[in-house]
């Protein structure tokens, strides 16, 4: 028998269960309402709770072999999981020829974030997710941005060499971590999928990213790349396939391609937008006709770079606030500090109490947690200085969806629907976004989570070759504008800064 340590709902249980019992099976035996669209089949990889020292795993294949302590996803959070899983295209399992490899062949997704990358492993005859892991990019260290990393690459001799492989080591740290702890050798992963942005793809196969940081921003590649794990060194099997995913162009990568191709078709909405909110904005308008696709620097404070207090979305992270001492943090831990969602509600509470002004003045700073309370033993707070940053990033972004739908000839309120996509978006509520002016009043009502696209983007690749084709397809339909170009963009940018009046 092993203790299970349940937090759910604010409340903390524990219980004893058998050696090898299922994750999921002893959750619903004990009455909680985990959330499994597959019927606990291991297909739909949504019955996700958090291990403490695991991140998110799958629970009904999750055998619980020694003390575990886990927390279950809040109402909200579920309900992300139901859209994401309503919205995302499903496919049935026919990963290719890497299959042959093994008796029990395993593929894998990773998603290359500038900020953090997330790793989906994958059982290649049955399409199911056995586990979802996440690590903090390496490269963090030399740069926020990906501005910053293409610079290091520029101005240090050997630096694009460093970059990629302090990124193959934290990738190998998780494949080797995976196999021990599920007892496979590594020859068992045989196919890996790479998605993210086109600077992180570049640094990823060791090709020098400098023509990326001046105009006419010309990428070396865009296109799909398929290699062998022996040419990236890789802890798996050496014969096995890695495949990069196509971008369209220097600022709109494959985590944009590869997400909008993992959206299923959705007829009732005829004008959509798709905005995944990173230290890159990236923006897409789906029409009939074709899709108008820009990138806006929005900078790396909704990821928690360039913040005094921020970090990312790991454990003791804050998600939620909602008002002074009442908030949540990512694995019920001791708050560390405060990622993005958590930074958005902060700003929309502090606009509501007049602490911050509508142009952006705050008055020194502000206590999130004092240090009696904290996990890090030093006060948390809020600075006029990352207010500023959030300024910044917000209007990027808002500026960057109002030229978008401008250049297509559309109005606000032609838009159905705003697919809201990225590990930010998993969490964000959408008042507090709309509040600080981040997305539009006008789609309120409208906003769809669909989270982490990029690595569903990943995910679908690894279990289907015929995904490959819906991409190009898409990739076809594509077209890039290019903001700094746009007449109106400058006084957008000026008009976005402000937030907007709380009444």
């Amino acid at each position: 028998m092993h203790s299970l340590k349940i937090h759910s709902a604010g409340k903390i249980s524990v219980t004893d269960v058998p050696h090898g019992s299922m994750l999921l099976e002893v959750l619903r035996d004990r009455g909680y309402d985990v959330y499994s669209p597959c019927g606990g089949k291991g297909t739909c990889g949504k019955c996700k709770v958090y291990v403490k020292g695991d991140g998110y795993i799958t629970s009904c294949l999750y055998p619980v072999k020694s003390a575990v302590e886990i927390v279950l996803p809040e109402p909200r959070e579920a309900t992300i999981l139901a859209s994401q899983y309503r919205y995302s295209r499903q496919m049935d399992p026919d990963p290719g020829m890497s299959a042959g490899l093994s008796r029990h062949p395993v593929g894998v997704a990773v998603d290359v974030g500038t900020t953090t990358l997330v790793f989906h492993f994958v059982s290649l005859p049955t399409g199911s997710v056995i586990e979802t892991h996440t690590a903090l990019n390496p490269q963090a260290k030399f740069g926020a941005d990906v501005i910053s990393r293409i610079n290091y690459c520029i101005s240090n001799p050997g630096g694009l060499s460093v970059l990629q492989a302090s990124l193959i080591n934290t990738i190998n740290l998780q494949l080797t971590r995976f196999c021990r702890k599920s007892d496979r050798p590594a020859g068992d992963i045989v196919k890996i999928c790479f998605c993210g942005n086109t600077t992180m793809l570049h640094i990823l196969l060791g090709v020098n990213p400098a023509s990326l940081a001046f105009v006419p921003f010309t990428p070396a590649f865009t296109g799909e790349k398929i290699l062998k794990a022996s040419e990236l060194d890789l802890e798996c099997n050496p014969e096995g396939e890695l495949k990069v995913l196509p971008s369209l162009s220097a600022y709109v990568g494959a985590d944009i391609v590869a997400g909008i191709a993992s959206l299923a078709p959705d007829t009732a909405h005829r004008n959509s937008l798709f905005v995944d909110l990173g230290t890159n904005g990236e923006i897409a308008l789906l029409t009939p006709d074709r899709i108008w696709c820009c990138s806006t620097a929005a900078g790396p404070a909704f990821e928690g770079a360039n913040i005094d207090h921020g970090m990312g979305a790991l454990e003791g992270a804050i998600k939620d606030y909602f008002e002074p001492g009442n908030f949540q943090t990512i694995g019920d831990s001791l708050p560390m500090g405060i990622c993005g969602s958590g930074l958005v509600d902060l700003v929309a509470s502090l606009l509501k109490t007049s602490v911050i002004r509508n142009d952006g003045y705050m008055e020194g700073n502000f206590i999130i947690v004092p240090a009696e309370k904290s996990g890090t033993s030093e006060d948390i707070h809020l600075t006029p200085k990352d207010v500023r940053e959030i300024q910044l990033a917000k209007s990027a972004i808002a500026s960057g969806i109002r030229i978008l739908v401008k250049h297509a000839g559309l109005s606000m309120n032609e838009v159905d629907a705003l697919y809201l996509a990225g590990g930010f978006g998993n969490y964000v509520r959408t008042e507090s976004a709309s509040e600080i002016g981040l997305l539009p009043y006008e789609l309120a009502g409208k906003v769809i989570p669909v989270g982490n696209t990029s690595g569903t983007g990943a995910l679908l690749s690894v279990k289907s070759i015929f995904f490959d084709k819906i991409v190009n397809e898409l990739l076809n339909n594509m077209n890039f504008v290019e903001l700094s170009d746009h007449e109106d963009f400058v006084l957008e940018f000026a008009m976005n800064m402000e937030f907007p009046y709380m009444r």
